[in-house]
């Protein structure tokens, strides 16, 4: 049996103790079966549950061990291209559409931690680094384009005169 150790990182080490979870030996029946214990899978698996759903979820390793977990447990409004990439590639509609469910995806999580009293250290807000003038250039168009959608909470931090004073 393969054993899956969590990815050394600050999430996993600062993470909430995880409760033993042995491996499936007897049958177990469901409506559903979801395999994954990610934030895909854990979100499925309590939406068809809050439905009426007998679920049941099969894991190989512990709770968020995959991308979920490797991410640091954030919740990051964007798909695997951001905003204004999407934006020269759809209609202004379909735009604000996914716009509207990358913000929403991450309120549901706020929501379902709130309704469960998930105690999972959930903090509101994160950083986004700049190093060069270039890079402060696109979060400065991130936040405009964010701001757009109605999501204003995007605050950008520098050192003043960045590009000589911190070296870059």
């Amino acid at each position: 049996m393969t054993v899956f150790e969590p990815v050394p990182s600050y999430y996993a080490a600062s993470a909430n103790p995880v409760p033993e979870r042995p491996p499936l030996k007897d049958q177990v029946e469901a409506d559903v079966c979801i395999i994954g214990a990610g934030y895909t899978g854990l979100s499925t698996a309590l939406f068809l549950a809050e439905a009426g759903f007998k679920v049941v979820i099969l894991e190989a390793a512990t709770v968020g061990w995959g991308a979920s977990g490797r991410n640091g447990g954030q919740i990051v409004n964007s798909y695997s291209r951001d905003l204004d990439s999407i934006e020269k590639q759809t209609s202004a509609t379909h735009l604000k559409l996914l716009a509207e469910m990358a913000f929403e995806g991450g309120q549901i999580i706020r929501d379902r931690v709130a309704k469960y009293a998930i105690q999972c250290d959930l903090k509101d807000g994160g950083v986004f680094a700049a190093l060069t003038g270039q890079q402060m250039k696109h979060l400065e168009s991130q936040r405009a384009l964010w701001k757009r959608f109605g999501y204003d909470q995007l605050e950008i931090f520098g050192c003043p005169g960045y590009s000589q004073s911190c070296g870059y």
